[in-house]
């Protein structure tokens, strides 16, 4: 894996949009349903598609922000990266969410909805992540999944919390030293992978589930990009990991399994299948924007066409949201990606201004 990983030339951003649409089908069938036993793939494997499909996400995320690290190495840089990446993009998805798209089918007057402090600390505490499941006044009061304006947000508290561990294993030079990191996903995964035994750790209300599950995830990632050179990317390792997986669907090793077949699976279709289809890659990567914006888009339909049924719901919302995505990429994620160096750059020089006036104060 060690020389395709190095090329531009990939399927990343198709797998990644294939990852947030299933999020989007996965939700439609929860939220015109009402029930989270209709969801595709939870009587097969107990889980839902969806989830899988955010699984796919940490996993590449975690091979792909080590990378940036190793590339970089200075904690100011990957921070500005980083949260470049995350918060101006959502910041302009709850604002036009809580501003533009739901005070009209809010069942609170205009002056109500405006004046409340909930639509405030809704904005602030949404965009920050600080609170990503909050509510809007009067807004999805009898929609079969009730007051809850975007179900999608609460993994990127999650992803920020494993950019601040890989960014601690990257400053303490743990990343640099092979034999200091497999000692440390020792140390860590070992437990991670004690605990995915248990049905605790994939209870969907259990904080330690979920770090269970992303975190597993997430190390995958890192480890795969730090040993990219000793792995083969093979259809038999894909069809050995799924009969592998398959065997063990009894067994309470099965969810460990799986992140195994999710991680090896992303890795190949990410940079095996090669040709036509890889005219993707040069679009765009439209998967955040589809991933952040779907959400609200679909409760908004539900509340609005009760009838659709989940197939109907989900071609309706990539109709409605791809555009917004697109958007979302070109206007807001792109550009600002762009100033990163920049951005870094004016930190770096306003840190030297305030330890220089610090330093004449004392003189």
């Amino acid at each position: 894996m060690g020389d395709v990983a190095q090329n531009r030339d990939n399927n990343l951003n198709l797998l990644r949009f294939l990852a947030a649409a299933t999020v989007a089908l996965s939700h439609s069938f929860l939220l015109v349903t009402g029930d989270p036993e209709s969801r595709p793939l939870m009587k097969a494997t107990g889980f839902s598609i969806g989830y899988h499909a955010v699984d796919i996400f940490f996993v590449i995320s975690g091979f792909l922000v080590t990378q940036s690290w190793m590339r970089r190495s200075s904690l100011l840089d990957f921070t500005v990266a980083r949260a470049l990446r995350i918060y101006p993009a959502l910041a302009v998805c709850v604002m036009l969410t809580a501003l533009v798209l739901l005070p009209p089918l809010s069942n609170t007057s205009a002056a109500g909805y405006f004046s409340s402090f909930e639509t405030f600390s809704y904005v602030v505490l949404t965009a920050s992540l600080v609170s990503p499941d909050g509510t809007l006044p009067g807004t999805f009061l009898t929609t079969p999944v009730a007051n809850e304006v975007n179900g999608s947000l609460w993994t990127l508290r999650y992803e920020v919390l494993c950019y601040a561990a890989l960014a601690f294993l990257g400053m303490s030079g743990i990343l640099a030293r092979r034999k200091w990191l497999i000692r440390t996903a020792f140390v860590i995964g070992l437990p991670l992978a004690a605990l995915s035994l248990f049905p605790i750790a994939y209870a969907d209300d259990t904080i330690l589930g979920h770090f269970v599950r992303f975190g597993l995830c997430f190390g995958l990632g890192v480890l795969a990009y730090e040993y990219r050179a000793q792995i083969p990317l093979h259809w038999a390792g894909v069809v050995f990991l799924f009969l592998l997986t398959v065997a063990m669907r009894p067994y309470a090793v099965f969810p460990l399994s799986f992140y195994l077949l999710t991680a090896y699976s992303a890795f190949w279709l990410a940079y095996i299948p090669s040709g036509w289809i890889r005219n993707f890659n040069k679009a765009g990567d439209y998967s955040y924007g589809l991933y952040i914006y779907a959400y609200p888009f679909q409760q908004a339909l539900v509340l609005t066409m009760p009838n659709l049924t989940p197939l109907h719901l989900f071609a309706v919302t990539l109709a409605a949201v791809l555009p917004a995505a697109i958007l979302s990429w070109h206007l807001v994620e792109k550009p600002v990606m762009a100033k990163k160096g920049d951005a870094a750059a004016r930190l770096r020089r306003l840190g030297r201004w305030l330890a220089s006036r610090k330093l004449m104060r004392w003189i």
